[in-house]
C-alpha cells in the first residue's frame, strides 16, 4: 500500500499503479501517519525512492506496535 507507482507496478506485476495512493493522501492530509515496517522494506529491498511521499519508515513494526499501544493507541486487528 506504501509504494509509488512504478514500485508498486513492479512488485504487483501491474500496469495501474498504486490504487491506495489517493486513499493514503487523503489520511495523511487528515494527520494520520503511515508507517512501514523497516523489515519488511529489507526484505523486498524498498528504499525511500520506492514509497510514497510522506510515508515514514520505522526499525520494527511489532516493536513500533508496543510503543504505540503503551503511549495510550489502541491496536485494531482484523481478528479483533
Amino acid at each position: 500500500m506504501t509504494l509509488n507507482d512504478g514500485s508498486y507496478n513492479a512488485e504487483r506485476k501491474m500496469a495501474n499503479g498504486n490504487p491506495y495512493k489517493t486513499l493514503l493522501a487523503e489520511l495523511m492530509k487528515r494527520g494520520v501517519e503511515v508507517e512501514l515496517c523497516g523489515a519488511t522494506a529489507a526484505v523486498h529491498n524498498w528504499g525511500n525512492e520506492d514509497l510514497l511521499p510522506g510515508i515514514k519508515v520505522n526499525t520494527d513494526a511489532m516493536a513500533r506496535m508496543s510503543q504505540l499501544v503503551q503511549e495510550g493507541f489502541v491496536q485494531i486487528t482484523e481478528w479483533d
